[in-house]
C-alpha cells in the first residue's frame, strides 16, 4: 500500500501555518504547506468545551518569533496577559445579547454602568515557545449582584494543556457615583444579564465537575490518594 501522506515543502512554514490566511475558513484551497494545527485545534476546542469554557468568546493567538518572546526564547508573562485580555473584552462584547444598543454603548464608552476589574491572579503553569498557537478561553464561575467572577485560561495547541490561568472578578460600577451597583435593580437588560449569567454559572459548574470526576488529578508526591 502506498503512503498518501502529503509532506510540506517547508517544515518551518508548516510550523507557523497558524499565521497564514489559508488556515482560515474561506480560503480557496488547503494550506500550501499543510496545517498541522487543524487536528490539534479540534482536540483543544473539544477539551475546553468539555471543561466548561465558553465557545463564543474564545480567541486564538499565534505566537510571533520577534514580538512575543523574551531573550530566553519563552513567551513573556506580559504577553500572556495581552492574549488573555482579548478574551476579557469579548466577554464584555457578548453583553449585547442581553443589553440594548444604548446600554452597551453607555458601558463601552464608560458613561453608565461598567464592569471594572476588581482583582485577578495569574498562574503560569508551563513555558510557551515559538512556533505555537494558544487559545484564550473563559469559564463563568459565579455572579453576584454587584460582581462577576470567572476563570480565563490559555490552552496550548502543541502541548494540549493549559499553560496559564487567571482567576478574577469585576465589579459593576455606576460611573456617575463611582460606587458598586446591584444590576438586578437596574432597568433595561441588566436583570436579564444577571439571570443569564446565573444560568451560565450553573452549566459551567456542572461541566467542570463532570470533567474533574472523569479526569482526576494524580496525587502529588508525598500526598495521600484518599
Amino acid at each position: 500500500m502506498s503512503d498518501t501522506t502529503v509532506l510540506p515543502s517547508s517544515l518551518r512554514l508548516a510550523d507557523s501555518s497558524y499565521s497564514s490566511p489559508y488556515s482560515r475558513a474561506g480560503a480557496p484551497s488547503p494550506h500550501p504547506n499543510t496545517d498541522p494545527y487543524a487536528p490539534l485545534r479540534a482536540s483543544a476546542l473539544a477539551t475546553l468545551e468539555a471543561m466548561g469554557f465558553e465557545p463564543k468568546t474564545m480567541v486564538e493567538h499565534g505566537v510571533l518569533w520577534a514580538e512575543h518572546q523574551d531573550p530566553y526564547g519563552h513567551v513573556m508573562h506580559t504577553q500572556f496577559m495581552h492574549f488573555l485580555g482579548a478574551c476579557f473584552y469579548r466577554i464584555m462584547e457578548g453583553y449585547d445579547e442581553y443589553l440594548s444598543k444604548e446600554e452597551c454603548d453607555g458601558m463601552v464608552q464608560a458613561k453608565t454602568i461598567i464592569p471594572a476589574v476588581r482583582k485577578y491572579e495569574l498562574s503560569i503553569r508551563r513555558q510557551v515557545k515559538y512556533p505555537e498557537a494558544v487559545i484564550a478561553a473563559y469559564r463563568q464561575d459565579y455572579i453576584e449582584p454587584t460582581r462577576n467572577n470567572g476563570t480565563t485560561v490559555l490552552f496550548s495547541l502543541k502541548q494540549q494543556a493549559i499553560v496559564a490561568e487567571v482567576k478574577g472578578s469585576t465589579t459593576y460600577m455606576d460611573v456617575k457615583t463611582a460606587r458598586p451597583v446591584d444590576i438586578r435593580t437596574l432597568g433595561g437588560g441588566w436583570p436579564r444579564l444577571y439571570e443569564a449569567f446565573t444560568q451560565k454559572s450553573e452549566r459551567s459548574k456542572a461541566l467542570k465537575e463532570k470533567w474533574e470526576k472523569e479526569h482526576p488529578k494524580p496525587a502529588r508526591h508525598g500526598e495521600s490518594k484518599m
